[in-house]
């Protein structure tokens, strides 16, 4: 009994010993950095005011954006700092995200579906996408 007790124990702490490494190179992998985001072309060709930044953050925060955004952190879609870090403050940019953010997309960011919020008006879609913007200069 106790040769049969030795004999299935061995294997068993060869298998936890030799699955540890795999372990610690997972969790290794997850504390590497994400690569940096691509900048789209175009200039910078609106300066909104502090009156509108302000707004923007308010419309935000009475919507449902925070079901699927973070400010700084990936979450269902990508964080506001990703945002603007690929999309310059652009008339025509912001025009694309307004759109996106009203009629719904999917694809811009991998797999994710952005849904439609029907009831965002396009004028207070393009000032919470000034603001989402505008993030990434406070990153700086």
């Amino acid at each position: 009994m106790r040769t049969l007790l030795i004999a299935l124990t061995i294997p068993a702490v060869l298998v936890a010993c030799s699955s540890v490494p795999d372990r610690q190179e997972r969790h290794g992998a997850g504390n590497q950095r994400k690569p940096a985001i691509a900048r789209l072309a175009g200039d910078v060709n609106v300066t909104p005011s502090v009156s509108v930044l302000d707004k923007g953050k308010v419309l935000i925060s009475y919507s449902d954006c925070a079901a699927c955004h973070k400010a700084a952190d990936r979450k269902r879609g990508p964080a506001f700092q990703d945002i603007a870090a690929r999309y310059p403050m652009n008339s025509t940019y912001i025009d694309i995200l307004a759109k996106r953010i009203v009629l719904g997309t999917k694809g811009a960011w991998g797999n994710v579906v952005m849904p439609p919020h029907p009831t965002i008006s396009e004028e207070d879609a393009r000032t919470m996408v000034m603001y989402i913007l505008s993030s990434d200069r406070e990153s700086e």
